[in-house]
């Protein structure tokens, strides 16, 4: 697999009778794990050799709960699978992983809500991995490398991250950690490990024919079909991890550095949670306007981000924590970071609380559905109410929820090139003032987007 990393964890011996132990599976030099959000996919290259006229059968030892079916080969080969059967098989619940964050530095400053307890109902007997044997035929005789590999949902993972600020609240230092729980029975010596933010698909998808016929792993698209408006989550590497039975914990930014951080309103009256991702918009006319958009306005921190390091980072929950002059910390807010939505934003925000004095209202003027042009258009005006004694700034964050097929036709402020924070989410900015005698000063944005279909 080229492009995508490709994962496998597998001890593997080659010889055209007894099957025995290959010495290149001992050091698992070519051993790497990519995790997906769905589940992980494990794969080794190791080398065998076809003697002259026969076949060579290598027995690999798989995850428990990975059947003989379910192990493919990665790239393509002159190699042929002749054959695949079982020698074993055990099967183990997946294990959700532990914080990452738990007992250890930089997220040990955080106060812990404890796990929840496991079903007693359901007591997890100890994995066993599993043996196959796979029955090699080549071209002719000689040498040759093969890598093979399997899904599995025994490799679970999470992150989460730390932001820490002082007094001064100029600026902050992000730090993360992910956690991997490896419950497939097998301990993953010196992988070269990977991660994914997003699904794989189906692991059926992947598995060709295993009688008579090559084995040929489907293309590395399998990271998802994504809308083309939607940008692809990229493989962060992880380095070489021995991946141990149970949890291993590691730094996703051991070099960190402060980030700047601001102060600034924020009005996000609908979120994500409608965000359809489909081509074709939702004819819904209720949709963002029933029930009412809220008016709550948050005191929010506004965080940059530094495009190098935070390439490929998978989405966590994040907490912004202020060190006081004492050396304690206390919680300033809570949030998540590097979600879908947000993937191409260049600054985070935190909420701290609710922002005295300033409200929002968010009214729709139109809504037209056009089915002879193939298209729905929607004006919104968003009001901004400000009782205080000075003029605020206000970040209005809109989410074009319909579809992922839209274009914004007017706007009443100008976007520079970071107000698109992902693909269904703007961020638009005012300045309101200040109240007036008894009058609020008030400040109004209105556009008109326009979704269209095939």
């Amino acid at each position: 697999m080229r492009g995508v990393p490709w994962i496998v964890v597998l001890a593997i011996g080659c010889g055209g009778r007894t099957p025995h132990e290959a010495p290149s599976s001992r050091g698992g030099a070519n051993l790497e794990v990519t995790l997906y959000r769905d589940h992980a996919v494990v794969a080794q290259r190791v080398q065998l050799v076809i003697p002259p006229a026969s076949t060579t059968t290598i027995r690999v030892k798989v995850a428990a709960g990975v059947s003989a079916e379910d192990v493919y080969v990665v790239d393509k080969s002159e190699l042929t699978v002749r054959d695949v059967r079982a020698v074993g098989a055990s099967l183990r619940k997946p294990v959700k992983p532990a914080d990452p964050c738990a007992d250890s530095d930089p997220c040990a400053e955080l106060v812990q809500d404890p796990p929840p307890p496991d079903d007693a109902d359901s007591p997890e007997a100890p994995a066993t991995p599993t043996e196959v044997e796979l029955v090699i035929g080549g071209p002719r005789e000689g040498s040759f490398t093969l890598a093979v590999g399997y899904d599995t949902e025994r490799i679970t993972w999470d992150t989460a991250y730390t932001m820490t600020t002082t007094a001064a609240r100029d600026h902050a230092v992000l730090r993360g950690a992910i956690a991997i729980r490896n419950a497939t029975g097998l301990a993953l010596r010196n992988a070269s490990v990977w991660v994914v933010d997003a699904d794989h698909g189906p692991a059926t998808g992947r598995v060709a024919e295993r009688l008579g016929h090559q084995l040929v792993q489907v293309a590395a698209d399998g990271i998802g079909k994504l809308e083309s408006s939607t940008p692809l989550a990229v493989p962060r590497e992880l380095g070489r991890v021995d991946l141990v039975d149970g949890d291993t914990r590691i730094e996703l930014l051991p070099s960190a550095t402060p980030r700047p951080m601001r102060s600034v309103l924020v009005y996000d009256p609908i979120g994500a949670k409608l965000d359809h991702a489909g081509s074709s918009p939702v004819r819904d006319s209720s949709l963002g306007v029933h029930p009412p958009p809220s008016s709550r306005v948050t005191e929010s921190f506004e965080i940059a981000r530094d495009p190098t390091a935070s390439v490929g980072l998978p989405a966590g929950p994040v907490r912004l924590l202020e060190r006081r002059g004492d050396g304690s910390l206390a919680l300033l807010g809570e949030a998540r970071m590097f979600d879908a939505a947000t993937r191409v934003a260049v600054v985070d925000a935190v909420a701290i609380g609710t922002a005295d004095g300033v409200t929002g209202k968010r009214e729709r003027r139109e809504l037209t559905i056009d089915d002879d042009h193939k298209r729905i258009v929607e004006e919104f005006v968003i009001t901004i109410e400000n009782t205080r004694a000075r003029p605020v700034e206000v970040v209005i964050r809109e989410h074009f929820y319909r579809g992922q097929n839209w274009t914004l036709a007017y706007q009443s402020v100008p976007l520079g090139p970071e107000a698109k924070e992902g693909s269904q989410q703007v961020a638009m900015r005012l300045i309101v003032p200040p109240k007036q005698l008894h009058k609020p000063g008030q400040s109004q944005v209105l556009y008109v987007v326009v979704y269209t279909w095939p």
